[in-house]
This record gives C-alpha cells, sequence and structure tokens, in this order.
C-alpha cells in the first residue's frame, strides 16, 4: 500500500491533481481509508461514490471505494453522473456521507474528488486533517459491502417535480461530452418546446471543446448552432455538472451573478428583502438588480464550499457565483446543482411577462474587465495579497474596503478585486467602472499595487 501522498492535491473547495503526476490511483484507496478512519467517531455506516467521465475515473473510483469497504463501511455506487446526482444521494438513499470522483472543468489529465459529509460541504480544515490522517497511517479496518445502484429516473423526476411550469421554446443544450449528457438527452424528452443536444456523448478527452461553461471560446459551437437554428437560448455544463452557463438569443453570455439575479424574481416576489448570496467577484449590476427587486444582497467569499455552508448559515434561498455554481435552498437541496438550474432558468423566462430578454433590457449599465488570471506560484500569493492589503488601507476608507476574499475596493470610480485563486497558481483580478474612463482608471490601479507587490502586469494586455 501506498503511504506517502502529495499535500499539494488537499486544495481549500476540494482534493484536485494531476494524474501520475500529483495524484495517482493508490491515492485514492488512502483518501478512502482516511476518510472513514477520520470520521471513525462518527459511525459512518454508508458512503454513496459517484464518477464523472474522465477516462482516469474508473479505476480511481474503484480504488476509493476499495479503501472505504475495507474500512468497514458499505458504498453505494451510483456509476457514472453529474456531481449534484451525486449529492441527490444524500436525502434519497440517506447516506452518511458523499463522494465524487470529479475533475470538474480542469484539463483531461486531471481529476479529483469533491466531498459531502451529512448536509455539509467536507472543506477547508476538514480537508487538511485528511491529509494529516492519512499521513498517520492511523487506519481503521473492515469489511464493509458494496451496492450498485443507478438512480438516474429518480434523479430527474426529482429535478422536474420542483421546478416548471416551463416556457415553450428552442432551446440548444450542449453537455460538452461531460458527465450530464445522459442525464439531459433523457431530462429535455420531458419538456415542452424543441431541445437539441450537443455533444451528449461522455467522452473524458472532451475532443470538442474544453468544459468550462463560462469561457466565450468554449461557447463558440453552441452560439454558432443557435445561429443555425434560430434558437432562443443556449444551456452549457461543466464537465461534472455543477457550474452552468447560459447564452441568451443574441449569443449574449450572462454571467453567473446577473443569472442569479434573473433567478431570484420569483423567490423575491414570495418573500421580499430576503438575503441573496453574490461571491466577492460580483457585478454592480447583480447587486442593483437584486435590490431593485426587494432582495437583499449577501457578499461571500468565492468557492461553491463555502458558499453552501453560508447559504445554510444563514437561511437564504438562493446563491449564485460569477464561475456559474447555482444553489438554490427553497425548493432543492442548497447544492449546485447545473441541470436544475436550467430548470429554473426556463421556469423564471415563463413567469416574467417579458422573460429574459426583458430582464436583460432593465440592467443598468457598467463597464466590467474580464476575470484577469495572473500566473503567481502558490507559495507566495497569499503573502502577495497581504502586501497590497496593507497598502491599500492607506488610500481607501474601511467602509470602501471588502476583506473578505483578498481586496476588493470601491470608489466613485467603481470598483476592483484582487484575490488569490484556492484553486490554481494564480491571483484573480476584475474590475468594473461607471463608465470606461473610470473602468481604466481602476485597472491601473490594479497594476499599480501589483507591481508595487514584485508582479508584473500591464492592464493594457486586457485592452
Amino acid at each position: 500500500m501506498k503511504n506517502k501522498i502529495s499535500k499539494t492535491i488537499f486544495r481549500e473547495y476540494d482534493i484536485r491533481g494531476i494524474i501520475n503526476e500529483t495524484l495517482f490511483e493508490e491515492d485514492a484507496y488512502l483518501i478512502g481509508k482516511g476518510f472513514c478512519s477520520l470520521n471513525s467517531d462518527k459511525k459512518i455506516k454508508k458512503i454513496a461514490v459517484g464518477r464523472d467521465g474522465r477516462i482516469s475515473s474508473p479505476k480511481i473510483s474503484q480504488s476509493l471505494i476499495n479503501g472505504i469497504i475495507q474500512s468497514g463501511v458499505d458504498v453505494i455506487d451510483i456509476g457514472c453522473g453529474p456531481t449534484p446526482m451525486l449529492y441527490f444521494t444524500r436525502p434519497f438513499l440517506k447516506v452518511d456521507a458523499a463522494i465524487m470522483v470529479t475533475g470538474s472543468h480542469n484539463p483531461p489529465n486531471h481529476n479529483g474528488f469533491k466531498i459531502m459529509f451529512g448536509d455539509n460541504s467536507f472543506f477547508g480544515n476538514d480537508i487538511q486533517d485528511l491529509y494529516h490522517s492519512i499521513c498517520n497511517k492511523k487506519f481503521i479496518h473492515g469489511s464493509g459491502k458494496l451496492f450498485k445502484k443507478n438512480i438516474k429516473e429518480n434523479y430527474i423526476n426529482s429535478l422536474l417535480n420542483s421546478s416548471g411550469p416551463f416556457p415553450n421554446k428552442k432551446i440548444i443544450w450542449d453537455c460538452g461530452n461531460g458527465a450530464t449528457g445522459e442525464i439531459i438527452s433523457s431530462l429535455i424528452s420531458k419538456l415542452p418546446g424543441e431541445h437539441q443536444v450537443l455533444f451528449g456523448e461522455i467522452d473524458g478527452t472532451f475532443p470538442n471543446h474544453h468544459p468550462d461553461p463560462v469561457v466565450e471560446d468554449n461557447l463558440e459551437l453552441l452560439r454558432d448552432k443557435m445561429n443555425k437554428t434560430n434558437a432562443d437560448l443556449g444551456i452549457a455544463f461543466d464537465g461534472d455538472g455543477d457550474r452552468i452557463g447560459v447564452l441568451s438569443k443574441e449569443g449574449k453570455l450572462i454571467s453567473g451573478d446577473v443569472l442569479t439575479a434573473f433567478l431570484a424574481g420569483s423567490i423575491l416576489k414570495e418573500s421580499k428583502k430576503e438575503k441573496v448570496i453574490l461571491d466577492v467577484k460580483c457585478s454592480q449590476t447583480a447587486i442593483n438588480s437584486i435590490e431593485k427587486q426587494n432582495g437583499t444582497p449577501f457578499i461571500s467569499r468565492t468557492g461553491h464550499s463555502l458558499i453552501k455552508t453560508q447559504l445554510k448559515k444563514i437561511g437564504a434561498p438562493l446563491a449564485g457565483e460569477m464561475s456559474g455554481h447555482i444553489f438554490f435552498n427553497d425548493k432543492w437541496s442548497g447544492v449546485d446543482d447545473a441541470p436544475y438550474a436550467a430548470l429554473r432558468v426556463l421556469e423564471e423566462i415563463k413567469r416574467r411577462e417579458k422573460g429574459l430578454v426583458g430582464f436583460l433590457d432593465n440592467l443598468s449599465e457598467f463597464y466590467a474587465s474580464p476575470e484577469i488570471r495572473i500566473d503567481c506560484e502558490d507559495n507566495i500569493k497569499f503573502s502577495i495579497i497581504e502586501k497590497i492589503q496593507n497598502e491599500v488601507v492607506k488610500k481607501y476608507k474601511n467602509s470602501d474596503l471588502l476583506t473578505i476574499d483578498g481586496i476588493r475596493a470601491s470608489s466613485e470610480k467603481g470598483w476592483w478585486l484582487i484575490r488569490a485563486s484556492n484553486t490554481q497558481a494564480a491571483l484573480i483580478a476584475r474590475a468594473e467602472g461607471v463608465n470606461q474612463k473610470g473602468l481604466i482608471f481602476l485597472l491601473q490601479e490594479i497594476e499599480k499595487y501589483l507591481t508595487q507587490s514584485g508582479i508584473e502586469w500591464s492592464f493594457k494586455d486586457i485592452l
């Protein structure tokens, strides 16, 4: 049995690495053993395991299952499908925990694990404790049982029963050869309107385009198909189906925060002043829209695990990230479920008198940069943020600063953000100005603070 495992794969939100470089088949066995051993006092009896369509996922999944079973814990293997279907097993099969083998939206040679323990995300200190448990080799032993269960139709029926009514529209669905293909193909057969699936065959090499639905380049084929068929809407998913991208009839990508503001409409009609969670990268456009609909925006740290936790902590009915993670906590279970979010988009289009087009036409306009990724080594990125924060507080009032996740600085010209990525060796920056001149000023501010901290980047690179 392997007794060493790379610390680098134990991230803030989940576990992820590069196959046969930082993540090995034997590591999955240790993660299964370590998880059960770490939580042995909690009397775990049954864990659900699922996997995405990556080439490495079947062997990684089997190794994980072996580690769990040899710890004396039963496993329900639900096979290949989207991550939210795995989350669905918690209430449906009443399992104690759920572990998904997935590389999410990362390249084909990556893989990893997303974990739910009970109704809660397993992240942050939990993941670091798991790493130390594996290193200490304090494993429990036993003989659990393996059960296989197909829950696809149960999941689909539950999606439909918790959403609707739906409009009669022409929609193109881009599964990107990810894990949603079979689910979406079955789901659309039960919807009104005209539907077509792009790249529904699950293929872990992602031969058509990279499965990240909020990157414009990955949506070109979807946009082209919409134009050729005069479709009303385009919907795309990431590799494991917990992130959504939506294209309007005009082919415009609707950012995750604005999509959240759109989805808040019906929820806020039923209960005004409800909190709607947005991540720290969100636009003023989304904030203003939620306030206009009598909601209360609540800004959270970025990260699907962090937001799931915050959602339950404050009892908000809805949350959304720029990255396309959408969380419903009203008629759904508070997890990021892209197929369900897609159905709620359709429901909201049906419920709004002027649909999605009318909503977009009435948004306040700001001038925003794209999300900027700046290479920065993992071992220095957080210290860089600390340096910048120390400089920023000399210029900005405390009331104009948000430091829950990096630095978000606001002024009459707009706002800018610099934060350390929790998933990559990178800094993330973004700015939004009240006009184009304001945007350029804010980008210059980002450049100035990065340069002062030893990071080379020019705002001209994105203009």
